[in-house]
Parts: C-alpha cells; sequence; structure tokens
C-alpha cells in the first residue's frame, strides 16, 4: 500500500545509542529495530492518528493522517532539541508538543453539579480558544479532530464526577437528577472522524454502560465488557462507530486478561467486527497469548552468563526448568532472592534447574550483582525487549515461569519463591 493509502514514516535517528525506535498509539506499543540509525514504517487502514514517538525514556507528541510520507529525524544526543517531522502537519505536531490538556484539580470535582458543569463548559471553550489562536486553516482535518479531543478529553470529567465527588466529599447522599443525564446524552454523538480518537471512543464506551438498563448494574470485568459489546452492537448506527468501539473492547480485554474462555466476545466481536484489518490485529493479539499457553512448547531465548558464553533454552533441556525474570533496579526482584536461594537449596540434586534471565538495560551492572556472589542458580542476561519477554507479555517483574524437561509450558505464571505453594506444586511434578 502507497502512503497515499495508508501512513509512512521514515525514521533517521543521528548518533543512536538504542536499537530500537517506539511508536505508541491506541494503547499499544509497537518497536521497530533501526539499521544504521534508519527504519521505515508502513500504517495502514488509519484516517488520522495521535501518537508518541519514544527513544529510550525521551518523547515526542506527533499527529499523522492518511497520506501522509513523513521522515522524523533527531539526534539521539539532543533528542528534545533537534526533533524534528518532515512532510507532516508540522503546525500541528509542534501545536501537540507545545499545548497540554490538564485534567481538573480535586477542588472541581468537590463543587455542587451545576459549578462543576459550568467549570468544564469554560474549560472546554478556554482549551478551544487557543486552539483558534494557531489560526489552523479551516478545512484542516486536524483542526476537528483536536476540538473533539478537547470536548471528549474534558466531557470524561462528567462521567468521573459521582464517584469523585462522593469520595472527596464524604457525602453519600448525592444523587443527580435529569440534567446530569441529558448532558452525558449531549455529547453521545456518532462521528466517524473521531470513531478512532480515545478520549472519544472511551466517553462512548462509557456512556454505553451508563445507559444500558439491562447492564449499568454490572461491575465484574468480563461480563460488563460484554454487556457494552452488545449494548453498542445494537445501539449504533454508524459502521465505522461501532467496530472502532467493539474492536478495543475486546482488544484491550484479551491484552490484558488473555484468551481463556472468551468464547461469548468473540462470538460478538465477529459479528459486528467485520473490518479485515481489524480482524487481523485482535487475532495477533490472541494469538500472543496463545504462545504461553499451558503444555506448548515455550518460547525461547537466549542469553549470555558473566562470562559471555552463550546459552539458550536447549541447554537445559531433560530437566526442570524454574525461571525468574528480573532486573537489578527491581525492588520486589530482590525481596525474592533469599527465597529463591533457599528454594534451590532444598531442590538440590533434583531434576529441576533455576535460571535467572535479567532484563536489566545496563548490563554492567547486572554483571556487577552477579559477580558479588549474592545469586543462586544460572544467571543469564538477555536484555530489556527480548521477544521471549514479549511472547510471554511480560510487562512486570519478577515474573516466575514454570517448564517441563521437554522445554513445554507447566506455569507460565508460577508462583514465587515466597510463596508456600511453590514448593508443593514442584514436588507433585512427575521425575522431578
Amino acid at each position: 500500500m502507497h502512503a497515499a493509502e495508508g501512513i509512512t514514516i521514515r525514521f533517521d535517528v543521528k548518533n543512536p545509542v538504542l536499537s530500537n525506535v517506539v511508536l505508541v498509539y491506541h494503547m499499544s506499543v509497537n518497536e521497530f529495530p533501526l539499521t544504521d540509525g534508519k527504519a521505515t514504517v508502513q500504517l495502514d487502514g488509519m484516517d488520522a492518528l495521535y501518537a508518541n514517538v519514544y527513544y529510550g525514556e525521551k518523547t515526542k507528541n506527533v499527529y499523522l493522517q492518511k497520506g501522509d510520507d513523513v521522515t522524523i529525524s533527531f539526534d539521539a544526543n539532543d533528542f528534545d532539541n533537534t526533533f524534528a517531522v518532515m512532510g507532516g502537519n508540522e503546525k500541528a505536531i509542534d501545536y501537540l508538543n507545545k499545548i497540554q490538556l490538564t485534567g481538573l484539580p480535586n477542588e472541581a470535582y468537590i463543587q455542587p453539579w451545576s459549578e462543576f458543569k459550568a467549570t468544564v463548559d469554560k474549560k472546554i471553550a478556554s482549551m478551544k480558544r487557543l486552539l483558534k489562536a494557531r489560526k489552523f486553516a479551516a478545512d484542516d482535518k486536524f483542526l476537528k479532530m483536536e476540538e473533539g479531543r478537547i470536548t471528549y478529553f474534558y466531557a470524561n470529567a462528567f462521567l468521573m464526577y459521582p464517584v469523585s465527588h462522593t469520595y472527596l466529599t464524604q457525602d453519600t447522599t448525592l444523587v443527580l437528577g435529569k440534567d446530569y443525564y441529558d448532558t452525558l446524552r449531549q455529547y453521545v454523538k456518532e462521528d466517524d472522524d473521531l470513531a478512532d480518537n480515545d478520549e472519544y471512543r472511551n466517553y462512548m464506551i462509557e456512556t454505553a454502560h451508563v445507559f444500558d438498563e439491562a447492564g449499568k448494574n454490572i461491575r465484574q470485568l468480563y461480563p460488563k465488557v460484554l454487556a457494552e459489546m452488545s449494548y453498542i452492537g445494537e445501539n449504533t448506527k454508524s459502521d465505522k462507530v461501532r467496530e472502532s468501539l467493539i474492536h478495543f473492547l475486546a482488544f484491550t480485554y484479551v491484552e490484558g486478561n488473555g484468551v481463556e474462555n472468551i468464547t461469548d466476545l468473540q462470538n460478538l466481536y465477529y459479528t459486528y467486527v467485520t473490518s479485515p484489518r481489524l480482524n487481523d490485529i485482535f487475532k495477533k493479539a490472541c494469538a500472543k497469548w496463545d504462545k504461553a499457553a499451558v503444555g506448548r512448547p515455550s518460547p525461547m531465548f537466549k542469553g549470555v552468563d558473566v562470562n559471555g558464553k552463550e546459552m539458550t533454552l536447549r541447554d537445559f533441556r531433560g530437566k526442570y526448568i524454574y525461571i525468574d525474570m528480573w532486573a537489578t533496579w527491581c525492588g520486589p526482584c530482590q525481596k525474592e532472592l533469599p527465597f529463591l536461594k533457599k528454594l534451590e537449596e532444598k531442590f538440590k540434586g533434583r531434576n529441576i534447574v533455576f535460571v535467572g534471565l535479567s532484563i536489566d538495560q545496563d548490563k554492567a551492572k547486572w554483571a556487577a550483582r552477579v559477580k558479588s556472589g549474592a545469586l543462586s542458580g544460572t544467571q543469564l542476561y538477555i536484555g530489556k525487549g527480548s521477544k521471549f519477554q514479549s511472547d510471554y507479555r511480560i510487562s512486570g517483574i519478577p515474573r516466575f515461569i514454570l517448564l517441563d524437561p521437554n522445554g513445554r509450558i507447566v506455569n507460565p505464571d508460577m508462583t514465587r519463591p515466597s510463596s508456600e505453594d511453590t514448593e508443593k506444586i514442584l514436588n507433585s511434578q512427575p521425575g522431578l
């Protein structure tokens, strides 16, 4: 697909010190490997896109739209001052990196409803005045997109008001009348241009829950998601808005909770979402979880020990493997180390090995810790962002994994060494 039908991004990094550049949009984190500081990315099927470019801990906001062929360049030694975007809506990107939407202070939520509503209305109007002062052309798509983003960023505060007001005032007698619900309905508008906007989407989903008489009292996550998908499917006229909202609900649920017992969710999803692009994204999200399913061959890891010797999962075949994903900077990881050492001592001479996989960015700190003698078992360095880490969808550490002698997954989220259940689980394994 050519740029006219999609979005083309060309990254050009001077003096690169990291191997990847990251683009975050629609709650997904996308890493792109750099070759000599360069990478080309094609994004298809999106009319307009707000995104964040990350290089290490440095970040900038960007706005992209269908047909853009942009070059994003910066010097890794001076990211903030050299970041530049050529070929896109440079005026919009400058605005996004200088003007920030800020949430309302707690004091606003203490106000009575009528005063709070007026505060929100004033905030929306004031931010739109700042946007207007930038003098974007009337037919600039970004102008409408940003007006919508401003509107729904602050309209979401209406949804937060009941809980926030009650919590901050400790007044449990709050009763919101017709004006509150009429205000919510005022912003429930089907708009194809805003269908993929995060603020708009969040508002439309949450108001669906509010106005669904049959499902508004459901609190458990999975039943709530199903109720929202059903309500949106049955009550949304726009195909694009309906698909975007239902896809977002299903995708984010699977991303965070996996694919176990989701038949009802899949039935709803494939009933209302027919876009091949969205279907492919959803299927890939499901497949990521399948890689870490119990009984499947474990994804492969490759690391080096403190002497530089390379080792992989295959080097430990024939024994159970208790894997500890950790890092030197991780406090909870450090708390598990004494328990891990005791666990290894209890199982010394048995058919199991204990392998630590470090995801430190600073390899020198890891090496120093290993050389200190404070660690037990086989210690390997695999670095941050490995395929092994992504295949297991590890975003938080420590994370423990148990594999059988054939390298198959016994437990992708094994109990910690400090848990009383860990020793019992290990003792119950055949041949251990």
